[in-house]
């Protein structure tokens, strides 16, 4: 955990990247961070020490957005599977090794997907390199819908020190509703690259109004829904209605980010809502053997091997995606607006 300031000058020209990311590294990043911890006498459970390691203080912020999200879960639930830790089926992950061309589908690790949050731990909890009778995890993507609590303790706990502070930033900025697109690399410390995806935005949509819930423990980001059942945008509308769904915007939001130290090795996080992409635990096997982070757009074993091809891609495909709901957004809302303006006495009722 060196924090020695490197004298690279500044990356400032289009299209530039450090060479250093073009030519396979030796890189010792076995250990968690969690692990790292325990070793130099830390204490706490691995929420607390993923907030911060001793090269990186949190923005207080950050703390206290996870804290919030995360109150009232622990590890041992994680371990145990217990209560949605064990049953629901919300994350899908590609491990897979690299070959010195970066050709070809490389060897992938067996999974049966979807998984649950512990079973996302009990697999990343393995080694990502040597491990026994398991190829190299040298490209690893992770995708899941509806991030909950379990899910963040199941990535904190097996995060290594270099992944540490990029992904707790991704979690904050999904679960704090924020836009970021950014290309990052470290002034001090050991060199890395970060590409970052966060978009949030509104959905357009009938769907029955969300209930506020009681329970002390959250179990998927909070987003707000505004309801706009007075523009009586059944008007615009010919299919079969469902008198307890009305028309609403809902927040949404997709988050993305890549984090790695070479062309051969680095990760993919990708946490999606479920109004955008749907229930995962509803795809078919078919559909589970495409990359769930490209949309479905992309065969998994097709891939991607070079981290800046695979995000702008993903970028690529995601924002269209984006382009589409705006689209609807704004034509719905202005037939709606103008039946309202015209005949407003009547929209009311």
């Amino acid at each position: 955990m060196n924090s020695k300031r490197r004298e690279y000058p500044e990356v400032c020209l289009e299209n530039s990247w450090y060479p250093e990311f073009s030519s396979l590294r030796v890189v010792r990043d076995s250990t968690t961070l969690a692990e790292f911890k325990k070793e130099i006498g830390a204490d706490g459970d691995d929420i607390s020490v993923f907030f911060t390691d001793s090269d990186d203080t949190a923005p207080p912020c950050e703390i206290k957005v996870l804290e919030e999200f995360c109150r009232g879960t622990s590890l041992g639930d994680l371990e145990s599977g217990r209560g949605t830790a064990g049953n629901e089926k919300i994350v899908w992950i590609d491990d897979r090794s690299s070959g010195r061309d970066l050709e070809g589908s490389g060897d992938a690790r067996l999974y049966e997907n979807p998984k649950t949050a512990t079973e996302l731990y009990q697999a990343w909890k393995q080694k990502r390199f040597d491990g026994d009778d398991l190829p190299d995890a040298a490209r690893r993507l992770v995708y899941i819908t509806d991030l909950s609590p379990a899910c963040i303790h199941a990535l904190a706990a097996t995060a290594s020190w270099l992944q540490a502070p990029v992904l707790r930033n991704a979690i904050y900025k999904h679960l704090a509703f924020q836009t970021s697109i950014a290309v990052k690399a470290p002034s001090a410390g050991f060199l890395t690259f970060q590409l970052d995806l966060h978009l949030p935005f509104f959905i357009l949509g009938k769907s029955t109004p969300p209930k506020h819930s009681a329970e002390k423990v959250n179990t998927k980001p909070r987003r707000r829904w505004t309801d706009l059942s007075f523009l009586q945008l059944d008007a615009t509308e010919t299919q079969d209605q469902d008198p307890k769904e009305v028309w609403g915007i809902h927040e949404a939001q997709i988050s993305f980010v890549v984090t790695g130290t070479d062309d051969w090795r680095w990760v993919a996080f990708c946490f999606v809502d479920t109004e955008i992409d749907g229930v995962l635990a509803d795809s078919s096997n078919t559909d589970l053997c495409f990359d769930q982070i490209a949309a479905g757009q992309l065969q998994a074993n097709f891939p991607i091997w070079r981290p800046r091809d695979y995000w702008i891609k993903i970028f690529d495909t995601r924002i269209e995606q984006v382009r589409r709901k705006w689209d609807y957004l704004a034509l719905m809302l202005e037939q709606g607006v103008n039946q309202y303006v015209r005949f407003p006495i009547t929209s009311h009722r």
